[in-house]
């Protein structure tokens, strides 16, 4: 297992990048910093240069740049099998704490299943709390709290206390041939500051970590969007992939959800429906699965590949994360976590601070509207160097 870390330097001048790494007692530990040119870009696992953190290391590593930045973390997992597995993780900015519960809108566990919760703190201060699991409820009927086996305990609620820019981990066991599913909520102590986190849920199958995928916290609201796809269903083997949504209920009063499926260009289908989430529950669907888009497994059985908008409108706040499921050519399930879009107006810059293409890699660019408006623009890419970079797009 190993770390990366992508930076990007959108700026017409060079930045200065400082950085240490603290172990999980709170003492730092190799300071160091290097230069990344204007419009130019890093991408280097933290062991190698410029970062050289050795081997192992159990902690956090903390940046600052002179000029405004781009980054990604990056965690790569080499299998039982030799492969490569990635899967993206947030990045915490020391300078935007809250003291409030975060959510991560989805956890497996069983069957399989593995999830790992990994809390960063990034303040100068001790962080304390609780991290509490919670199913997903049934109609009429408020979610409870349920049991998982971390550290050889079993329990719904597990306390947390991490050092100053230090971390924790807690991962399931994944015992057991039911899968448990549901959302997980990381409640700060009285006077506490909240830890960054995220959850990363794996998949084995015949002692093979096939997948990993990284849930970050998400932010509440009453609506968003997720782009979506599919081909072929899931049930139809190898090359078939599917779009997914798990949407919690944070509050303690049942709500509704309604759907609508739009076209790329945001014109209505026809095809919407609504669902109940109990109260705290947790609801986890494909797009094949949710009430009013029945017509989509039709288009798929002709062989086309479905895309679109799944809006999502609730009564109550909800929190959201999009997943997108696929086989691969030898029937491996794998699992990646798509952002949902909140339905504010930006006109800011976006950034990808790190893409790949070639030797046996390439990289997909999904970009769509999150409002009502008419978005338009350019899609600009750039060497590490920064200089401008010729891409072959289909």
């Amino acid at each position: 297992m190993n770390t990366g870390l992508a930076i990007a330097n959108p700026n017409n001048q060079a930045a200065f990048i400082s950085f240490f790494f603290t172990d999980s007692s709170g003492q730092n530990f190799r300071q160091g910093s290097t230069t990344i040119p204007a419009n130019g870009q890093i991408a280097k696992f933290l062991d190698q240069d410029p970062f050289s953190s050795g081997s192992p290391v159990n902690g956090t590593f903390t940046f600052n740049s002179s000029v405004p930045v781009s980054a990604v973390t990056l965690r790569g997992l080499t299998n039982e099998r030799s492969d490569f597995l990635i899967t993206t993780l947030p990045i915490a900015d020391p300078n935007a704490t809250v003291q409030e519960s975060i959510i991560f809108p989805h956890f497996a566990d069983g069957a399989g299943w593995t999830t790992q919760i990994v809390l960063v703190n990034p303040t100068e201060q001790a962080l304390s709390g609780a991290v509490q699991f919670i199913g997903q409820g049934s109609a009429g009927s408020p979610a409870q709290p349920v049991n998982v086996t971390i550290d050889g305990r079993s329990d719904s609620q597990f306390e947390y206390s991490i050092a100053p820019r230090s971390s924790r981990r807690l991962a399931t066991s994944g015992s057991g041939s039911t899968i448990r599913a549901g959302s997980v909520r990381v409640i700060p102590a009285s006077g506490s500051g909240t830890p960054v986190g995220v959850a990363i849920f794996a998949f084995r199958s015949g002692g093979i970590t096939v997948s990993e995928a990284g849930v970050p916290a998400s932010r509440s609201g009453s609506a968003f969007r997720v782009y979506g796809e599919a081909l072929g269903g899931l049930d139809t083997g190898a090359g078939a992939l599917e779009t997914g949504v798990a949407i919690t209920n944070t509050v303690p009063a049942q709500a509704t959800v309604n759907f609508e499926w739009t076209d790329l260009a945001g014109l209505p289908t026809g095809m919407a429906g609504t669902a109940p989430i109990p109260a705290n529950g947790q609801l986890a669907m494909f797009l094949t699965q949710i009430p009013g888009l029945d017509q989509l497994r039709a288009t798929l059985a002709t062989g086309a590949r479905v895309q679109g908008i799944l809006k999502i409108s609730a009564t109550t706040s909800v929190a959201v994360i999009g997943l997108r499921e696929r086989y691969n050519e030898r029937r491996d399930f794998l699992v990646t976590t798509t952002p949902p879009a909140s339905q504010i107006a930006s006109n800011a810059d976006l950034f990808f601070p790190h893409l790949a293409d070639g030797g046996g890699y390439t990289t997909q660019f999904v970009l769509f509207g999150g409002t009502s408006q008419t978005s338009s623009g350019a899609l600009s890419f750039f060497t590490q160097a920064g200089q401008p970079l010729a891409l072959n797009i289909k």
